[in-house]
């Protein structure tokens, strides 16, 4: 027997040595007592075998095999690379893993570490490189198993042993290498484009030193793309080089290897521009001497000379000057130019004297051009004009004179202002400090008057209306007392939507003072002063009364040579839109400029308009309105207006929200009504306005119409998109570029971007100045087919791509072998290259949709390659967004035959109980056949009637569905709405069975990440 029990108390020994659990873990043994009486009773005894260690422990596998990636640098991954399992019979086993020293090379870089469960993993502690020879074959070494949990592994009965083979897999953790990473050349300034600098040649050591190499510059380095390099590694000037902009250029050059992710080294080739003569000499500064009149010939002034080309290879002075002999028989007669080679320290200086004496009153300016030489080989000249001023001696009496003044009012806050000085009639205009001005009798309560200067100041808070004020004038020279002068002032106060709502252009040639003038000094006459004629003409071109236009701001942006901003407004009721006042002045330019006499040289004052003069990438206006007015003061009249500036900001408007909103700014549109909480702004909207700031989202065509908007804001990174629905095949969607043909003076500006359907199909032209580029895409069914389709056209400095309907139709063949999917987008996506070298879309023309409202004019005028076909729209267009900016279409500056909404869709929507009620929660969204609701957050059902149930989460808590159909593999839309005081929290996720595939929309840091 295994057992015995003893008679009187009942204690069960074992009768055997040496029980064996792992034989035998339990045993029952039945037990019977008996009293005195001799009556029994029976039971049963369990006894479990407890468990010593003493049975050996064995390795599942003999040898075990992993493929690991080697590791990038020494960042080493956490996670082990392979997981042993152990068998061991006992219960009570203590294992312990370790890696034996010198078992096989690469031992050394792993360990073991015992898992909870009792497993083990083997760990990388030292970096492994696939680029060791020694290392790329793998490694084999051995690991042992302990299950008495000591160090001590003397009892070779409790200790295991098994081989580990691991393989290396490469991956792309170096860079190319650079034979020479700096390299330094010299070239002319008139290089040939397309000459060839240097080569440079990188090699990249992974896949065997098999790795492909490919080259690029980074154009942080080479803004102006001078440079390109091919994919032999050869640097080449692709556009011509100027030392006086650039003398050195450092151009990073980039070696790029076809690894995933690709690795980047970088070199560097400096540029040393050497010098050729190739630019005229010039004055070395803008001389404007004053000559007095009245005085016999003297030397009026010396002039020095200088040149931008590099004076250490003679390409500068000595100067050679001389009166330039196409110089008009005026000039010939009143002046002479003579050199004197020794001035300037041999440089060569020319004296410049007058031959007569001069009478102001009959010309106040002589234009004298100068004929400049260089010592260069082969020398350069260049013609320099002088101004002379003729100098007023005060030899005339002055008479009684009057003086209009007009002041616009900003709000009615304008501070103590300077608004013009008192005028009589004087042939004499440098005599002020002869003068003192007095008030004929008392002093106006409104108006104070400076007696030295005759500065009339209207003091804060003067109301509108007519003032007349008398003045009395006396001269100390001519000792003549009490002339009288009279001044007429019109204060008009001009609210913020006048401004905020103006028309404006830049003229060239003329001063602000020259603009208001109406004393024509020369013929010592009056007439109408330019703002006069332009404000007739702009009443005669909107067809509206005289009253309701004003040209309420003339600046001088630049005085020589003169350039003057002039900014207007006009109202029927509200004010006109600034697109339609710009762009009926553009279309009419030829004819203003004739009729007021002013070279206008930008109609929409753009600061943005020119490429990288105001910034080196993004540019946005802002209108900038000064509550100090400007005042313009010239004799007979004097306009005190709006200080308006435009000013270049480098960013991209839409985009940048770091500017606090607020309801001040009147951020909803269409009458919708702000309001402000601790989260932010919203818009209470009327029915009908569906944007989240109000907007009219859809606008309707009929095929022979138009509507004007706002230009494109320049952003160098953008995105534009909005949908279409129409049976017709043809149809210009979108416009923005020139309405007019180029005057033959100004400079350039022929960007523009078109979208349209052509027989069914899109097709974009874009231009950025320097050549169109033409992108269509051929999709699998025509556009024309009643339902809305969706464009996406994005574009960078170089690059352009336009999507349709989000891709939906690519076709996608995802490898099991986990290869990087076949993608064909053809039928869906077209890419192109912007021809060089321009690298942003400038425009300042009014954005036309569903069709054109522009003269004809040849395409050659503006060097374009390709012209939109033009054919009106026959349709509706929603949701044009711009960079983010969702464009309200309610209330286009201009249109025709077009109207907001879409009554094709409407109708659709009306004919359904379901739809037709849909717009209380939700929005209608119909074709031309079929429609259905779109709910807002917090509705759901077919008529967006039934309220959602909102679910309170704890922590650790979610809900989880499994999907009983198959998802739309290229688009899912999520609506929900959440309330949280958690700064971390997953909102939404989904995956795919193993998770290899899944998406997050979570709170990260109180902010929203997908």
């Amino acid at each position: 027997p295994i057992f015995e029990i003893e008679a009187d108390t009942g204690v069960i020994k074992t009768a055997v040595c040496c029980l064996d659990r792992e034989r035998t873990p339990d045993y029952s043994i039945q037990v019977v007592a008996m009293d005195g009486g001799g009556l029994k009773g029976t039971g049963t005894a369990s006894i479990r075998v407890k468990d010593i260690n003493d049975m050996p422990p064995q390795f599942t596998k003999d040898e075990w095999f992993t493929e690991v990636d080697e590791t990038d640098g020494t960042n080493l991954p956490e996670m082990p690379i392979l997981t042993v399992t152990v068998h061991d019979e006992d219960e009570t086993n203590k294992f312990q893993y370790k890696v034996i020293d010198n078992s096989g090379y690469g031992a050394d870089k792993f360990t073991m570490v015992r898992n909870n469960d009792g497993t083990g993993s083997l760990k990388i502690v030292q970096p492994l490189d696939y680029e060791d020879p020694l290392q790329s074959n793998g490694f084999r070494f051995r690991i042992q198993v302990n299950d008495k949990g000591e160090d001590n592994d003397n009892d070779k009965y409790h200790v295991a042993y098994s081989w580990v083979v691991v393989k290396l897999r490469d991956i792309n953790d170096n860079k190319p290498q650079f034979e020479r990473p700096n390299i330094e050349v010299s070239v002319y300034e008139n290089a040939d484009v397309g000459k060839t600098l240097e080569t440079f040649k990188a090699t990249d050591p992974d896949q065997g030193g098999k790795s492909k190499v490919s080259y690029a510059i980074d154009r942080s380095s080479d803004r102006q793309r001078q440079f390109s390099i091919n994919q032999e590694g050869t640097v080449t000037i692709q556009r011509n080089l100027d030392r006086e902009v650039t003398p050195r250029h450092q151009v990073k050059i980039l070696a790029i290897d076809d690894g995933i992710p690709p690795k980047t080294a970088t070199a560097t080739l400096t540029v040393i521009v050497q010098d050729i003569n190739d630019n005229p000499p010039k004055f070395l500064k803008d001389y404007r001497p004053v000559l007095p009149e009245h005085v016999p010939p003297r030397k009026v002034v010396e002039i020095l000379a200088t040149d931008d080309d590099d004076r250490s290879k003679s390409n500068g002075p000595p100067f050679q000057f001389r009166l330039d002999p196409g110089a008009d028989d005026i000039i010939r007669a009143s002046f002479k130019v003579e050199q004197d080679q020794k001035g300037a320290n041999g440089d060569g200086m020319a004296i410049v004297s007058s031959l007569r004496s001069f009478d102001r009153e009959q010309q106040k300016e002589y234009l004298i051009p100068i004929v400049i030489k260089d010592h260069g080989n082969p020398a350069m000249t260049g013609t320099s004009t002088l101004t002379v001023v003729i100098g007023d001696v005060n030899d005339n009496k002055m008479q009684p004179g009057s003086k209009d003044i007009f002041v616009y009012n900003y709000l009615g806050q304008a501070p103590d202002t300077q608004i013009g000085r008192v005028y009589v009639y004087d042939l004499d205009d440098w005599d002020l400090p002869d003068k003192k001005f007095h008030w004929e009798s008392q002093e106006h309560p409104r108006f104070k008057l400076d007696e030295d200067t005759g500065m009339i100041t209207m003091r804060q808070g003067t109301r509108d209306g007519r003032y007349h004020l008398r003045f009395k004038v006396y001269d100390r020279k001519h000792t003549q007392a009490d002339v009288p002068a009279n001044v007429t002032v019109t204060v008009r106060e001009i609210p913020h939507d006048a401004v905020i709502n103006s028309g404006s252009i830049r003229i060239a040639g003329i001063t602000d003072e020259d603009f208001i003038r109406v004393w024509n000094y020369r013929t010592q006459s009056l007439s109408r002063s330019k703002a006069d004629r332009f404000k007739d003409k702009l009443a005669d071109l909107l067809n509206i009364d005289r009253e309701n236009v004003d040209v309420f701001s003339v600046q001088l942006r630049r005085k020589h040579p003169p350039l003057t901003d002039v900014r207007f407004s006009a109202h029927g009721s509200p004010y006109y839109k600034p697109v339609r006042l710009n762009g009926i002045v553009l279309m009419h330019r030829e004819e203003i400029e004739k009729d007021v006499g002013v070279n206008i040289t930008m109609v929409g004052i753009d600061e943005c308009l020119y490429e990288n003069q105001m910034c080196e990438g993004s540019c946005t206006n802002t209108l900038d309105i000064s509550s100090l007015p400007y005042m313009v003061n010239a004799n007979k009249t004097s306009l005190v207006g709006v200080r308006v500036d435009v000013i270049a900001e480098c960013t991209c408007g839409a985009r940048n929200f770091s500017k606090a909103e607020s309801c001040r700014s009147s951020p909803c549109h269409n009458g919708g009504r702000c309001m402000e909480t601790r989260y932010g702004l919203s818009c209470s909207c009327p029915t009908g306005y569906t944007g989240p700031r109000c907007q009219q989202t859809t606008r309707s065509f009929r095929g022979n119409g138009w509507a004007w908007y706002p230009p494109l804001a320049m952003c160098d990174d953008s995105h534009l998109s909005f949908e279409f629905i129409t049976r017709k095949s043809d149809g210009l969607l979108l416009y923005n570029g020139p309405i007019v043909p180029p005057e033959r003076d100004e400079l350039l500006v022929s960007d523009f971007i078109s979208v349209e359907l052509e027989r069914g199909f899109p097709r974009l032209l874009i231009d950025f100045g320097s050549g169109t580029l033409e992108l269509r895409v051929k999709t699998k069914k025509s556009l024309d087919d009643g339902e809305w389709h969706r464009l996406d056209i994005f574009w960078d400095t170089e690059n352009v791509r336009m999507v349709v309907d989000y891709c939906k139709s690519a076709e996608v063949a995802e490898m099991e072998d986990g290869s990087p999917p076949e993608f064909d987008d053809s039928s869906c996506q077209a890419r192109g290259t912007i021809p060089p070298f321009n690298e942003y879309l400038n425009v300042n023309a009014p954005l036309q949709i569903g069709g054109f409202y522009r003269e004809q004019f040849d395409p050659t005028h503006y060097r374009w390659n390709y012209m939109p076909m033009g054919k009106g729209f026959d349709g509706c267009i929603k949701n044009l967004v711009h960079n983010s900016k969702l464009y309200d279409l309610a209330h286009p500056g201009l249109s025709r035959n077009s109207v907001a909404g879409c009554p094709q869709t409407e109708e659709v929507c009306s004919q359904s109980e379901q739809t037709s009620r849909c717009w209380e929660h939700g929005n209608c969204v119909g074709s031309f056949t079929e429609a259905r609701c779109q709910c807002r957050p917090g509705w759901t059902g077919p008529a967006c009637n039934i309220p959602t149930i909102p679910t309170t989460f704890k922590q650790q808590s979610y809900v989880k569905y499994a999907l009983s159909f198959e998802p739309d593999r290229f688009s899912t839309q999520i609506q929900l709405r959440f309330r949280t005081r958690e700064q971390h929290g997953e909102l939404f996720r989904v995956s795919d069975q193993h998770n290899r595939e899944y998406g997050i929309l979570e709170i990260k840091d109180a902010r929203l990440r997908f």
